[in-house]
């Protein structure tokens, strides 16, 4: 039991931090700064240029020129004569704050690193692990935010980079589906009798570097490579939303249906939403958010501690394992937002690490039993316990990771740290992989370095699957991610509460009435019969709005349709007459995508084309259009509220300037749409004045025409999305004239306008419509967007061409 004192003193907050002393805690992490040098400087002294160490021999690991199958089954075809250790490192200097040793590194890698060598190499593994690394580092040593821009670098790194980029390029080049060959040759390009085959994880986890590497060297074609393969892969799922283990390169057939969140899979996820969150475009989230859901529904098992491997056709289970790889999956979730399941599914590998002081490559469930006992310093776990850290601030999660770091100790060698080569024997692996510094160690230090600058960075820096950060300043974003915008740490998915911690003094994740099930899973304390509640957040159970836009209404005689056509990267159509489109929305509500063409789907990354130009005159009078302001007035004419809209085409221009007679603006609950005639109570308040209606249940012309008849001044539509654009009559057939102005507003300014309204419900809300500053009509970008029966939509080009 506690002493009075130590109480005393949780509850004063001084000296404990977060559950440990602050004085425990810095030893905690200079210990892993010193555990993390144990391993660099051993490496350098016995190994360096080779790419590891064999912490047992005190020699260094490289290719066995002598013997090249050693280099496909024992190296596993990750080594190849440039230094990887030391490449791999270079960013944990910056973590570490030792900038002496980061810009050594960086000569040394410099003056000692070539890739023009003989040697095949896993695409995956070296993109993560080398290509990430020197794209980092080059950040790092560039951007004077983090304070370790280096005088003297000229971009080497990035030269160095590039050169890898192309020599992984060869991958694509002969692929029929966009998804390359697992291997290449980094000075001869594709071996003649490459295999056919490779995993998910490894043909679509490539899009953080190579997408870096296009933006940071202007050159599209890695980014376009990587982002084919990876809705290549995706665009083969099957109606479920799950994707398989292992494709076929040319057919694009699955050759290995098990599907999960572990090995072969993993980064597969991860890196689409990092992608979302680095680019800050949508696409990536909307897919992340589609396989998470699927992954809820059909992988996560009741209980919502066990994530299984399914038939990804018939959800059938295909074993009664986990493996150690997936550990990283509740650091995902922290990301994504779901903190609650990323919790259970910690907790699970927590004891599995309690049971054997270290995580088994695989974990049997239904055994109780380590069946692959094998552990090489993995950092997944460590991954996961730092973001639930970071997302909690929970000090179990401190007391996981002393316990790691003393695991760990036990795999200390005079040179090094071994892997185990079985966790039940404790035999140890005469190699210590690179990860072991680049990512364990790092995660550690991070963990217990609360006031390390990467702890409080916004949401564009992200850590690659092999942790290496990567942040792009806003001179490379095509966009900017709104979801990302001032949540730290996670998303905030729309299908997940937000966290709320437990109360109570020593509360901890293992005081959770569901936390010993997971102790029953493992087979500590075997005895238990602790029921367990469901996992705390279920899948979307809502459909998304669905559009459907039909062109065929009035077909004229002896019409022959033009049906669309299927091409790489997309749906191309010649003619919009008799074609049906379903349009989706967007789950940030920014607009619609077109999720189908007559019976072609259009999967995420792809577009619809159009060629027929009776669409240009619509099209082109679209992006121009004259903003407008609405001023909300308070409470007295300095506390006002601008807010940007935009006029409708069949309505009069906002013409006056202030001074101008200020009206009274109303919601009215009981006719949100506008889309009837207004009861006579209601035209006694609207008279006059201006009438906020909801966008949908009938055109903007009849809201107009009813508020018109009501006596409105104008008539203010709020949309369902962020997008603005000029509304139009809805046909050319004679009309009734609308006298009064028509405007639209965004969701979000509406959202505005009803809490203004709320706040000021006793006085009466003023208003006045202002119109544009200059006469030049402001042009919507240059990403043009096409609104069709007035949505606007993302996923479409115009190509009047035809090439």
């Amino acid at each position: 039991m506690l002493s009075i004192s130590i109480l005393i003193l949780l509850v004063l907050g001084s000296p404990f931090v977060a559950g440990l002393t602050e004085q425990r805690r810095i030893e905690l992490r200079d210990y892993t700064k010193e555990m993390f040098y144990h391993g660099f400087d051993n490496y350098m002294k016995y190994a360096f240029p080779k790419d590891e160490l064999d912490p047992i021999q005190c020699v260094g690991r490289g290719r066995d020129k002598q013997n090249p199958q050693v280099d496909n089954i024992i190296i596993n075809d990750v080594l190849g004569d440039f230094s990887l250790t030391l490449v791999d490192s270079l960013d944990t200097f910056v973590i570490l704050g030792d900038k002496d040793r980061f810009e050594n590194a960086i000569r040394l890698v410099i003056d000692n690193v070539s890739f023009d060598v003989d040697s095949k190499i896993q695409v995956f593994e070296v993109n993560i692990r080398v290509l990430g690394a020197l794209l980092s580092a080059h950040l790092f040593a560039t951007d004077k935010r983090f304070g370790f821009e280096i005088d003297w670098y000229k971009g080497e790194l990035l030269e160095m980079a590039y050169d890898l980029g192309e020599r992984l390029l060869p991958a694509f080049a002969h692929s029929k589906t966009g998804i390359p060959y697992p291997r290449v040759n980094l000075k001869y390009g594709l071996p003649k009798d490459e295999i056919e085959e490779t995993c998910t994880a490894g043909a679509g986890s490539l899009i953080l570097e190579f997408g870096t590497l296009s933006r940071l060297t202007n050159d599209t074609r890695f980014e376009n490579a990587a982002k084919k393969a990876l809705y290549a892969l995706w665009n083969r799922r099957t109606e479920l939303d799950l994707v398989g283990n292992v494709i076929d390169i040319q057919t694009g057939y699955w050759i290995h249906v098990a599907s999960g969140v572990g090995a072969g899979i993993d980064s597969f996820f991860e890196y689409l939403l990092k992608a979302y969150a680095l680019f800050g475009e949508e696409e990536y989230y909307e897919v992340f958010l589609q396989a998470y859901t699927a992954i809820k529904k059909y992988i996560r098992d009741s209980s919502g501690y066990l994530y299984q491997n399914i038939n990804m056709h018939n959800r059938a289970i295909m074993s009664s394992w986990v493996d150690s790889l997936a550990a990283y999956f509740p650091g995902l979730q922290v990301l994504a937002g779901d903190v609650e399941n990323a919790i259970k599914l910690h907790l699970l590998y927590y004891n599995i690490w309690k049971r054997y002081h270290a995580l088994p490559e695989r974990f049997n469930y239904y055994l109780r039993r380590a069946e692959i006992a094998s552990y090489p310093l993995r950092p997944e776990f460590i991954e996961s316990t730092y973001f639930l850290y970071r997302a909690t601030r929970n000090p179990f999660y401190l007391s996981v990771g002393e316990m790691v770091l003393n695991d760990l100790e036990l795999y200390r060698t005079d040179c090094g740290y071994a892997s185990v080569e079985n966790v039940l024997k404790g035999k140890l692996d005469p190699r210590m992989e690179s990860f072991l510094l680049s990512e364990t160690f790092k995660y550690l230090y991070l963990l217990f370095d609360i006031d390390n600058k990467f702890n409080t960075l916004d949401s564009n820096v992200v850590f690659t699957t092999e942790a290496h950060i990567l942040t792009l300043s806003s001179t490379y974003l095509k966009f900017r991610p709104s979801i990302l915008q001032n949540q730290d740490p996670s998303l905030a998915m729309p299908t997940c509460p937000r966290y709320i911690p437990q109360p109570g003094l020593l509360s901890s994740i293992l005081d959770r009435p569901d936390a010993d099930y997971a102790r029953v899973l493992v087979g500590l304390n075997a005895d238990i019969t602790t029921s367990h509640a469901r996992a705390y957040c279920e899948s979307v159970s809502t459909s998304p709005l669905v559009v459907e836009v039909n062109f065929g209404e009035r077909l004229p005689q002896n019409y022959k349709p033009m049906p669309p056509t299927k091409f790489d990267g997309g749906v191309i159509v010649d003619q919009l007459i008799g074609i049906k489109l379903e349009l989706t929305m967007r789950s940030d509500r920014n607009g619609y995508d077109i999720s189908k063409v007559d019976d072609y789907r259009i999967a995420p990354g792809e577009v619809l084309e159009i060629r027929d130009p009776s669409i240009k005159e619509h099209w082109l009078k679209q992006q121009s259009y004259s903003k407008i302001t609405l001023r909300l007035y308070r409470s007295s004419l300095h506390d006002y509220i601008n807010i940007s809209g935009v006029t409708a085409a069949f309505s009069p221009p906002v013409y006056h300037y202030f001074p101008h007679p200020l009206y009274n603006i109303h919601y009215l609950p009981k006719a949100p749409y506008g889309c009837s005639p207004y009861l006579s109570s209601e035209k006694s308040i609207l008279l006059n004045s201006y009438v906020i209606v909801k966008r949908g249940e009938c055109t903007f012309y009849e809201k107009a025409i009813h508020a018109q008849d009501a006596g409105a001044r104008a008539v203010i539509v709020v949309s369902d999305e962020n997008h603005l654009f000029q509304p139009v009559i809805p046909s050319e057939n004679s009309l009734e004239e609308v006298k009064i102005t028509c405007v639209l507003v965004t969701k979000e300014s509406g959202d505005i306008i009803e809490r203004a309204l709320e706040r000021d419900r006793a006085s009466e809300i003023k208003a006045i419509l202002l119109p544009p500053e200059t006469d030049m009509d402001s042009v919507v970008g240059s990403n043009f967007r096409l609104a069709i029966y007035d949505h606007v939509v993302n996923n479409v080009r115009l190509n009047l061409n035809g090439q």
